[in-house]
């Protein structure tokens, strides 16, 4: 199921552009991957976007450094939930209802060469099932199975600018470092800067357990003080990421600890000295990459699982 421009595909391998489409000719386009979760309320299914207004902010920022003519949030969000309504009753008999994954992308319509003849923007909404997030159970999560192997990627480097906070088409050393990744058969990739600093994960941010501070602060072993690469490191800045930094995550209510997390520069030495690495994004929430103690699983698990009933309504 695609929709475009407001018009409903059933089949998404729909011929839809010409050869001079703007995404395809000039990466003349942004994206969004959304997370849209599922509810059952008086045994009817309804479906919402948690974290939409991190997406259209970022989205719209980005539409605006791109100079695209304006999107109302309203009329986005309204095309998204109408394409999965109207998939509901294809999955339906199927493989079941799950939530959905909604990759959203906005071009500028055709025109033009290097210079644009319009600023009109267009749009692309292509959805695939997923399963619901999962919590956690400290049963069944030791310190072995949990932990994941990874890989730096240099070879091309990312270069902060007013541009690389946005989920870009061009896309390129995204690709090759997933590419890296999967040759080298490890679970996580990292993508290095140009001053050689860690910008961010293969499709995730990534954040880090500041050890000095947190040592400092954490005389009960219960205060983590997280660290996490500024958009001035490059990498694009995740709606999972902002809700994290936004929401100041102290004092959780149903358990005795505190996570504080500030933007600072990682290097590769201090990622790889990092007693606790984890990344995030909106589509798998936050995922433990390194953990070092049980004790520090026990909080990490307790603070997902509070974190992932945003995607639990």
């Amino acid at each position: 199921m695609l929709n475009h421009n407001g018009k409903i595909y059933q089949d998404k391998n729909t011929l839809l552009f010409s050869a001079q489409n703007r995404a395809f000719s000039y990466a003349d386009a942004l994206f969004e991957t959304i997370r849209i979760v599922k509810s059952i309320k008086n045994k009817s299914i309804n479906y919402s976007i948690p974290l939409w207004d991190y997406h259209f902010k970022r989205l719209s920022k980005g539409m605006e450094a791109f100079g695209y003519d304006k999107l109302e949030s309203d009329f986005l969000k309204d095309e998204i939930l109408k394409t999965v309504y109207l998939t509901i009753p294809i999955n339906i008999g199927k493989n079941g209802v799950a939530d959905f994954k909604a990759r959203l992308t906005v071009f500028r319509s055709e025109g033009g060469l290097y210079t644009p003849t319009s600023s009109t923007p267009e749009f692309v909404i292509v959805l695939q099932e997923i399963p619901k997030i999962n919590f956690l159970s400290k049963n069944s999560n030791d310190l072995e199975t949990i932990q994941k192997s990874y890989i730096f990627f240099d070879e091309l480097p990312l270069f902060p600018s007013a541009f690389s906070p946005f989920k870009k088409a061009d896309a390129l050393p995204y690709v090759l470092a997933g590419k890296y990744r999967k040759e080298q058969q490890v679970d996580e990739v990292f993508l290095l800067n140009n001053q050689n600093r860690i910008a961010e994960a293969g499709a995730a941010n990534v954040f880090i357990l500041d050890r000095k501070l947190s040592k400092k602060r954490n005389k009960e072993n219960n205060q983590f003080h997280f660290i996490t690469p500024p958009s001035s490191e490059g990498g694009v800045m995740g709606t999972m990421r902002n809700y994290l930094l936004d929401r100041q995550l102290k004092n959780y209510s149903k358990t005795k600890f505190e996570i504080s997390i500030e933007e600072k520069s990682i290097t590769k030495q201090e990622l790889n000295q990092a007693e606790i690495i984890f990344t995030t994004n909106a589509v798998q929430s936050i995922q433990i990459i390194k953990i070092t103690t049980q004790k520090q699983l026990e909080i990490m698990i307790d603070w997902i699982n509070e974190v992932n009933h945003i995607f639990c309504p």
